[in-house]
């Protein structure tokens, strides 16, 4: 792990977002870990949270890597924010882009160009490079389709990777990975500021994991787990 990666995740516990115990997810699993990106709204933790994704970005796609930094609505709005402030406070200045649920009707905007109705921000070149940054990916529906619109704004451009706060590497009550289902049908790496194996590996040799949290972890990993969950599950025994 990064420097980045241990300081977000000890950001994460002192704002009380990550949580240890027994959790009802929306898919009617039992989890014993929870993230609660919601707690992260004052001044302070969207600053560190915006620097945890800028630092995530500059090491996994590059300075040069990419032009706009796009968050779709509407948590993604304060995240593109915070990250390209966060970004100019390391001496790399990118445009911060959103889209609107509904597409504005008057103004300069409305007059202009008609794709501009739809955005929050300027129009990116033709060619533009974003990095599009989101909380979680569940289903990866609202994605994909903030994925389609940049196509259109620049046909000649790319998303380049999606960041998220955290990658929980489980499958979907179907089955699927839904962070490599969206890889593929979209195009787009997902690039997570940190994973759940990391997460849990760091707090565990930190000493700050108990023997019951770090069991009910491995177990819950063990049976719902990504492959790649799985197999790091099977190596801590």
């Amino acid at each position: 792990m990064h420097d980045y990666q241990r300081d977000f995740v000890d950001f994460l516990l002192e704002a009380g977002a990550l949580r240890f115990g027994e959790f009802t997810l929306k898919s009617g699993r039992t989890s014993p870990v929870f993230l609660n990106t919601g707690l992260l709204d004052t001044g302070e933790r969207l600053r560190r949270l915006g620097g945890a994704y800028a630092e995530a970005m500059l090491a996994q796609v590059g300075a040069d890597g990419f032009d706009v930094v796009f968050g779709p609505a509407y948590k993604g709005i304060p995240l593109s924010i915070a990250s390209a402030m966060a970004l100019a406070e390391r001496g790399v200045d990118k445009a911060a882009l959103s889209d609107r649920k509904e597409a504005k009707t008057h103004g300069a905007e409305a007059s202009g160009v008609p794709m501009a109705k739809k955005l929050l921000g300027r129009m990116p070149a033709p060619n533009a490079r974003f990095v599009m940054v989101d909380d979680v990916l569940t289903t990866g529906g609202t994605k994909v389709e903030a994925a389609v619109l940049l196509a259109k704004l620049s046909p000649e451009g790319s998303v380049v990777a999606l960041v998220i706060v955290l990658d929980r590497m489980e499958v979907r009550p179907d089955g699927v990975d839904a962070v490599a289902a969206f890889a593929e049908q979209s195009g787009v790496p997902v690039r997570p500021v940190v994973t759940m194996t990391e997460t849990l590996g760091y707090l565990r040799g930190a000493g700050r994991l108990p023997d019951d949290d770090w069991g009910r972890c491995l177990a819950y990993l063990g049976e719902y787990g990504t492959a790649a969950a799985k197999d790091w599950v099977a190596a801590q025994s």
